[in-house]
């Protein structure tokens, strides 16, 4: 067995944000503390003193994963370009390069430059602690700081026993969310138990499927017995603690994380995929990426989570509750989601259970290298901006048709494409669920009132062909990249105003109230009681106007068509949490939806036509506000610019499920086995 000396599992103790008010700064570092003036950084330093520690927790938090971050995206995309919700145009971008053209292999696990091509990485460090260089954080330094702290808080003299327990539960959640993040990109993985030293062995190899998620909920149950750990922060604590962790986060952790293990990915009658013995030179065991066989049961512990979550929430009050809107009305029901979804520092905002909080992102040096802000809070750059405007992440039809009607009802437009498909001239995005109008940027006449976002400016939306948003890219984005699909992304951009993620303190959500009634959803669906998995949804549902999913559907049969529920609950999970922490992409890996990912996907074409019902020529097609709305038509051509090989006959594999460990860690020797395809 090799010695793990400067890789994944023994790094050194990376330096943390200190706050400014502390009179010795510590700067970050890749691998070991570094030395503020006059003072011997080690971990007798980081445990001395009670903001010394704080602070190196602070900079575990920033190392949480968000889909949006640099060191998290796919050179220039978020994960949701592998969905079939958003595709990316970019051709330098990670999915172009790698995923669409079947190209990815182990090796792209190991670049050391900022180019990253695979969706999330197992071990790779490059650059800084979520840098603008693409520097991705190692899991494993993440889970080895939250071990230090762990082991050593109780040395720190001037803080108090319920405060050390906090922290406790803290850290074990951040790891717990870590070892989650690349259970479901990788399966088995090798279990740290303790902080490792510099020339101390790892021996323990990799875990089966099964054995990482029991050790990983067994953190989560650490956290959640920690007696320190609060339910939830205080309203007045909001805005200057907005996005720690609660106890709250602790047990919606668990739920999310059975969810994913009690689906058919690794609860199976069959594993995904075999090993093919005929490629396969290595030691291989199936149960690294297969519980063995298929447990019903599973779905019973995630029902049960769920219900311990909402137990204790009743317990401590209901503290956690959905935002309602001011009025139930479209401006009322949009500005209710938005603030769910996006405004994190709010002290009225209940919803939030677990941000990211990408500490990193927020330092800004000046040309006298004095750092200007520092510690917690929170911050961000314009990644966004850069990524989405790009092309990085750019809306398809799909995505579009999964969001249905303002009362309630799916989309009912599936044979309105095509010249002379649509003779009554039918505007299909009037009168749609709201959150469509939060998600994407879609011809429209009028803005609602109480709606904040203005368009750049613009009074109506006219994308349509020759439109004055269709022409002119520099007000609307470029029709090249970002609107390659002639459809613009709205949530977390707003508009095209340039900076805005630049200004606002934003958190990703990686859990939100919203989704445990997902989960919630989705579980009772798993267990038979498919009235109680429709009530659940009828709560987020409600929130923006729309009616009972099984009464506004009744041909899908909902209260006894298990499998079309469970279809609806992963299309209401698209619809009211798509593109926040890449749970598209995780929905359909751990669903095993091989028809999604195939499927090819859909760019529009809306056409304005003239009062004869013709297509109306013309270099310029804006509309002229004193006149009617017009009538379309539709085309929706399939995507081309990056056409992905899943998309080919015969051509998908289930090793896309999974995705390839890291060969330059399998050769360490400390027990890494690839996955089978790769």
């Amino acid at each position: 067995m090799k010695k793990i000396l400067n890789n994944i599992l023994v790094l050194g103790i990376c330096a943390a944000f200190f706050s400014t008010s502390c009179v010795e700064k510590f700067a970050v570092g890749d691998d070991f503390l570094e030395k503020a003036p006059g003072v011997d950084v080690n971990i007798d330093t980081v445990f001395s003193n009670a903001e010394y520690t704080r602070n190196f927790l602070w900079s575990a938090y920033g190392q949480i994963y968000c889909t949006y971050t640099s060191g998290n995206m796919m050179n220039g995309a978020p994960i949701d370009a592998l969905s079939d919700s958003y595709h990316c145009y970019c051709t330098w971008g990670g999915p172009i390069q790698s995923y669409y053209p079947g190209a990815l292999t182990e090796d792209a696990q190991d670049t050391e430059d900022g180019n990253y091509q695979g969706k999330f990485s197992y071990s790779t460090k490059t650059g800084g602690l979520n840098a603008d260089s693409g520097g991705r954080v190692s899991i494993y330094e993440t889970v080895r700081k939250c071990w230090q702290i762990i082991e050593n808080i109780d040395r720190v003299p001037d803080m108090s026993d319920d405060e050390k327990s906090r922290l406790r539960g803290e850290a074990y959640t951040i790891m717990a969310s870590r070892y989650f993040d690349a259970f479901r990109n990788f399966g088995g993985l090798c279990l740290a138990r303790k902080a490792y030293e510099v020339g101390e062995n790892f021996t323990g190899g990799r875990a089966t499927a099964m054995e990482t998620v029991e050790f990983i909920d067994s953190l989560i149950v650490c956290a959640i017995e920690e007696p320190g750990f609060i339910w939830n922060l205080d309203n007045a604590d909001q805005g200057q603690w907005s996005g720690r962790l609660t106890r709250a986060s602790a047990r919606a952790l668990r739920a999310k994380v059975w969810m994913h293990a009690a689906s058919p990915l690794f609860n199976n009658d069959n594993p995904y995929m075999e090993y093919n013995p005929l490629k396969t030179t290595e030691f291989t065991d199936i149960n690294h990426v297969w519980f063995g066989k298929k447990d019903p049961t599973l779905w019973n512990r995630c029902l049960e989570y769920c219900e311990d979550f909402f137990e204790d929430n009743a317990a401590n009050g209901n503290y956690y509750q959905l935002i309602q809107p001011a009025t139930q009305d479209e401006g009322g029901y949009r500005m209710a989601y938005r603030r769910a979804y996006r405004y994190r520092n709010d002290a009225n905002n209940h919803e939030k259970l677990f941000d990211a909080h990408p500490t990193q992102w927020m330092s800004s040096t000046g040309s006298d290298g004095v750092i200007t802000e520092n510690g917690w809070g929170w911050g961000w750059r314009g990644f966004a901006i850069d990524c989405l405007r790009q092309g990085g992440a750019v809306p398809t039809n799909e995505l579009m048709e999964c969001f249905g009607m303002a009362d309630g009802t799916n989309f009912p437009y599936a044979d309105i494409y095509g010249p002379g498909n649509n003779p009554e001239g039918i505007d299909m995005f009037e009168n749609r669920d709201p959150r469509l109008y939060e998600t994407i940027v879609v011809p429209r006449k009028e803005f609602p009132s109480g709606v904040v976002g203005d368009y750049n400016g613009f009074i109506y939306i006219d994308t349509w062909v020759n439109g004055a948003m269709y022409k002119d890219a520099g007000n609307f984005g470029d029709l090249s990249a970002d609107a390659a699909s002639n459809y613009r992304k709205f949530k977390w951009l707003l508009d095209y105003s340039g900076g805005k993620m630049d200004d606002e303190f934003i958190g990703v959500s990686y859990i939100r109230l919203a989704e445990m009634y997902l989960i919630y959803a989705e579980a009772l669906a798993e267990t038979g009681d498919l009235k109680g998995a429709l009530d659940q949804l009828h709560v987020v549902r409600s929130r923006v106007g729309l009616g009972r999913l099984e009464t506004m559907n009744p041909e899908l049969n909902l209260t006894t068509n298990k499998e079309n529920l469970i279809n609806e609950i992963l299309r209401e999970r698209n619809c009211e949490i798509g593109a926040e922490c890449g749970d598209r992409v995780y929905d359909m890996i751990r669903r095993m939806r091989e028809d999604l990912f195939t499927k090819p996907l859909h760019e529009i074409r809306v056409y304005r036509l003239d009062e004869n019902g013709k297509r109306m020529e013309g270099d310029d097609l804006r509309w002229d506000p004193s006149t009617p709305w017009p009538k379309f038509e539709y085309e929706k051509p399939q995507i081309s610019v990056g056409a992905r090989r899943w998309w080919d006959e015969g051509y998908w594999t289930n090793k896309w499920y999974l995705d390839p460990v890291s060969r330059v860690e399998i050769q360490k020797g400390y027990g890494l086995t690839q996955n089978p395809g790769w």
